[in-house]
């Protein structure tokens, strides 16, 4: 409550002499309170101090402080998931669930799987080459033909042609269940602000999941082999198909929608004639990032028995065979690249033909199929010619033997320093530090950079990698994300910015940047693993130069979406060039540097986890020890664990980026 001045204080106040207040920026010697106080404002200082804070507490720990989660709640987890994992092996053949649930699924989807290995196979590579390749020409142009033409040759050439059609198999049929689940789906999402509403926080979950937290469940599910791949595959690859058709409807123009209502036109012949025709090419866009996300997963799907290219490259890499690694992982590319051109071809749109000529198109192709199932002439009886074959395992794995001697020791004395310099003390600072001071951290640094629901997300995400007894190998997972994200964003910024100043540049970069994108994940481990052996430096090269190319493409954009006038009046005022970067560009493009930043650290975490395979170690290597020895307790978890390091770098990295 106020209280009025008295009359003697008023009085004072009158005779007193009136005094200017306090400058309240900083004084001349730039050692005012003022200047301190901007300065402890920042962001940026506000987490140095949190970081020393860490650092403080794991190199002087307080006598009687417990740095170690405790291990109760974990162990007793643990023994919960065994249980479970015991009755599901003991009950899949009895259970209803599995009797009249997932083994019913899980047979049709193998016996899919098969079905479309057994007609490539019976097609021969000359019946399915001839059969591509008109496909492709019909739907993409010759280029793209000459694309598909080149990906078979290569699967025959280098004697891979079985495990690149059981890869092909295996795709088709996981897509085609993720677009019969997902495209329904997105187009309920478009007409209903409701279903949209509701399906949101889902797909925004399934999309910060890595990879490799998808393979345990779907193990417990259905056992090793086709099935669960199939489904693991299909649900990974599921959330652009809902969200790229829901937002493909509701931008169709509404101009175009009114006229035809007041045509009289029903709901559905509003969907079938206006809003999915008008909407082809967008929905296209989402059916080839469902490929595409389909073709990384499948492959990393190979640790459960999926079989194909990915298998093949993950025995080369354990055996150390790079030369064997290579060809199947350029099969991988050639493939990836080939689907990714089709589909993209086809959502670009192409001058529809006449009807007669889809029509003996159509036929023609029909005709062919019969051809090369029967015993003809044209119909290869014994499969690719050996004789055709090409070995570039074998000069490959010369060349690495040859450049481990050369520069081996180099790479090998750089990845120990980056190990006991870089890595170790930064994992020593987070595994180190007591518990709750890490979880009071990660609420703190979420309240700054996200707000306050960003720093929930960050205490019940650590809090709970804690409680599935899974401390020490999440901190050590997020270690190695912290520096491989500290380089991704330092190259990215550089390059990025390098791009944005020259079109020439940009023009040449721009395609490279594109096929790197195209690559699945798991190829990038095959050079990473030629230069450094195997460990956890071979894991962080890879995961930063797959995390390079969106963070390049994103630096670029933002900094070439500054108005043109914006920039024209800072030149006008005699800004220099950093001036101009620094102070405007930069500033401005700052949604399109977050989200740089945010996607950096997701695609860092997932190729960190796929990095396991190659002795990465950490919450990737429980996911693989658990799937191949049986381990579900040590294996859920940590996908689990990985789960929630995702959602919390996720929110801590987007919450303020609209601001």
């Amino acid at each position: 409550m106020s209280m009025a001045p008295t009359a003697t204080a008023t009085a004072e106040n009158a005779e007193a002499p009136r005094k200017l207040p306090a400058p309240d920026g900083p004084r001349p010697d730039g050692t005012g309170s003022g200047a301190l106080r901007a300065l402890l404002s920042r962001t940026w200082v506000q987490a140095a101090a949190v970081a020393a804070v860490l650092v403080l507490a794991a190199a002087l720990p307080l006598p009687g402080s417990v740095t170690a989660f405790p291990a109760g709640p974990g162990e007793w987890l643990d023994g919960r998931l065994k249980e479970l994992f015991s009755w599901v092996v003991s009950n899949r053949d009895t259970s209803p669930i599995f009797v009249y649930g997932f083994n019913y699924l899980g047979v049709y989807l193998g016996s899919a799987v098969v079905l479309i290995n057994d007609l490539l196979t019976a097609l021969t590579w000359t019946g399915v080459t001839v059969l591509g390749v008109l496909a492709a020409w019909r739907l993409a142009g010759w280029r793209v033909m000459l694309v598909v033409l080149a990906a078979f040759a290569v699967f025959g050439l280098f004697g891979l042609w079985e495990e690149a059609m059981e890869t092909l198999a295996l795709i088709t049929a996981a897509v085609l269940l993720a677009l019969l689940v997902g495209l329904p789906l997105g187009i309920w999402s478009g007409r209903s602000d409701r279903a949209e509403r509701a399906m949101r926080p889902v797909l925004d979950f399934m999309q910060t999941m890595p990879a490799f937290a998808y393979l345990m469940p779907m193990l417990l599910m259905f056992g090793i082999g086709n099935p669960a791949a199939a489904v693991a595959t299909a649900v990974y690859s599921l959330p652009p198909a809902v969200r790229i058709t829901s937002m493909a409807l509701r931008g169709v123009d509404r101009g175009a929608v009114e006229a035809a209502e007041s045509l009289g036109s029903t709901g559905l012949q509003m969907l079938l004639k206006v809003r999915l025709p008008l909407a082809k090419r967008t929905i296209m866009l989402g059916v080839n990032q469902t490929i595409m996300l389909g073709v990384s997963m499948v492959v990393i799907a190979s640790v459960i028995g999926a079989g194909g290219l990915g298998d093949a490259v993950y025995q080369a890499l354990q055996k150390d065979r790079i030369g064997l690694a290579l060809e199947a992982g350029l099969a991988i590319v050639m493939l990836a690249i080939a689907m990714d051109r089709v589909t993209g071809a086809i959502g670009h749109g192409r001058p529809v033909p006449p009807r007669w000529y889809r029509f003996a198109f159509g036929g023609g192709l029909l005709a062919a199929l019969v051809v090369f199932l029967l015993p003809t002439p044209l119909r290869a009886v014994d499969g690719w010619p050996r004789a055709w074959e090409v070995d570039l395992a074998g000069p490959a794995q010369a060349f690495y033997e040859a450049m481990k001697d050369t520069i081996g020791p180099f790479t090998s004395a750089l990845g120990d320093w980056t190990v006991v310099w870089v890595l170790t003390p930064l994992h020593q600072m987070l595994a180190g530090a007591p518990w709750w001071l890490v979880i009071a951290a990660a609420a703190v640094l979420g309240g700054l950079f996200a707000g306050r629901r960003a720093a929930v997300v960050g205490v019940l995400s650590l809090a709970a990698v804690g409680l599935m007894g899974q401390w020490g190998n999440g901190m050590n997972t997020l270690s190695q994300v912290l520096l491989a994200t500290v380089l991704v964003i330092a190259l990215g910024m550089v390059l990025g910015i390098a791009m944005s100043r020259s079109d020439r540049a940009a023009a040449v970069v721009r395609p490279v940047l594109d096929a790197m994108q195209t690559l699945p994940p798991f190829v990038y481990l095959i050079p990473a693993v030629a230069l450094f052996s195997v460990g956890r430096v071979p894991a962080l090269v890879a995961a930063v130069v797959f995390a390079l190319p969106p963070v390049i493409r994103l630096v670029n954009d933002g900094i070439r979406g500054v108005p043109a006038n914006t920039v024209e009046a800072a030149r006008s005022l005699g800004s220099s060039r950093s001036q101009l970067l620094a102070k405007v560009q930069l500033p401005l493009a700052r949604s399109s540097l977050l989200l740089a930043v945010n996607q950096a650290i997701m695609l860092i975490l997932s190729m960190v986890v796929i990095g396991a395979l190659v002795g990465g170690g950490a919450l990737g290597y429980d996911v693989v020890f658990g799937l191949k020895q049986n381990e579900f307790g040590m294996g859920l978890t940590a996908g689990l664990a990985i789960v929630c390091l995702g959602l919390l770098l996720d929110r801590m990295t987007q919450g303020k980026r609209n601001a």
